[in-house]
């Protein structure tokens, strides 16, 4: 009974404000969304761009300062003046140092791995802090859902991550983030809201099988006329991006502390075509799903396999650049203007 009595008292001394919130939140968001971005990947939190304002516990705190003053004046106590300019001093010096927590730092955003549709996107911002000071309780969020928080010490690099979730194939823009700290004495709350232009490659949702592949899908190695070898053992040769990890000689790199692939002639390897037209789905996004997990079971059994959509034909090849470079055909077909 107390404790409703209590919130009803509370609900009563806030409402003035939620009415202030609704009517001047409209002007408000559009002069802040006007100082957002979107940047074309970094921005310094300059004094323009960090905005304060008193918590919950802030605005109690004023009251209860307001109410010591009008005690003191009314019993003219000079203790109550001590007590409340001392309050009072505290306040303004926690409000600055909340402010100055924030401002200066310089955010750049650092994207998001590829995900496959249904799973979160986790992006990543940097957060360098210049100045001789440490910053503490940095905190981000995205549509309201709340992200890490670090300290981040002097002249250092944070980093600060937030899950958005996805639906849809193709790129999802997380939008403006938000940065905030109610540090030291959680009064006060500063924040800012920036859009550094990041995105995540979202691929279609994979198909949990696909029909067997068909001789008519796939060639033989001795039919074909190119390609790389899987019999004899040639050398080995500095691994680049997107060599199939199968291929990596790890006596070389325990060796040698650098990564080698081992490269082979002879014999050719098996061929695959994931070829649109012979999917048989009854929706354009069924069919994708099902053309994903072809290529992901290609990719896995070892296969050079190859991808025809109606605009787009990638060569047969393997390894995690040629699984990338099918995926996001897959995943930005019809999509891309």
């Amino acid at each position: 009974m107390e404790g409703t009595i209590a919130n009803r008292l509370l609900s009563a001394v806030f409402y003035p404000l939620y009415v202030i919130r609704s009517v001047l939140s409209k002007p408000f968001d559009s002069f802040i969304a006007s100082r957002s971005g979107p940047f074309s990947g970094s921005v310094e939190l300059n004094s323009h761009r960090v905005y304060i304002l008193p918590t919950r516990v802030g605005i109690i705190f004023t009251l209860l300062l307001l109410v010591l003053l009008l005690g003191s004046i009314n019993y003219t106590k000079s203790l109550g003046f001590m007590l409340t300019f001392l309050l009072a001093s505290l306040g303004i010096v926690g409000m600055l140092t909340t402010w100055r927590n924030l401002a200066g730092l310089k955010v750049s955003g650092q994207g998001a791995s590829p995900v496959f549709a249904g799973q979160d996107a986790v992006f990543a911002v940097q957060l360098e802090n210049h100045s001789g000071d440490q910053r503490y309780a940095i905190t981000i969020a995205s549509k309201d859902k709340i992200g890490d928080t670090i300290d981040i010490r002097p002249e250092a690099i944070g980093i600060l991550r937030f899950r958005r979730k996805t639906t849809t194939r193709g790129y999802l823009d997380p939008g403006r983030i938000k940065l905030m700290t109610e540090f030291p004495l959680g009064l006060f709350t500063a924040w800012t809201w920036v859009d550094l232009s990041m995105n995540c490659l979202v691929y279609p949702a994979a198909a949990a099988k696909a029909s067997q592949v068909s001789s008519s899908d796939t060639q033989s190695g001795e039919e074909q006329a190119e390609g790389i070898g899987l019999e004899d053992f040639a050398g080995l040769r500095k691994s680049q991006p997107g060599d199939s990890w199968r291929r990596i000689s790890w006596k070389a790199v325990a060796r040698l502390d650098e990564l080698y692939s081992k490269e082979f002639t002879g014999g050719q390897p098996e061929l695959q075509w994931i070829d649109w037209l012979s999917i048989d789905e009854p929706s354009q996004e069924a069919r994708l799903s099902v053309m994903v997990r072809m290529v992901l079971d290609a990719q896995q059994a070892g296969r050079h396999y190859g991808l025809r959509l109606p605009t787009v034909e990638i060569k047969p090849d393997n390894g995690q650049l040629q699984q990338h470079q099918c995926l996001k055909a897959l995943a930005l077909y019809r999509l891309e203007t």
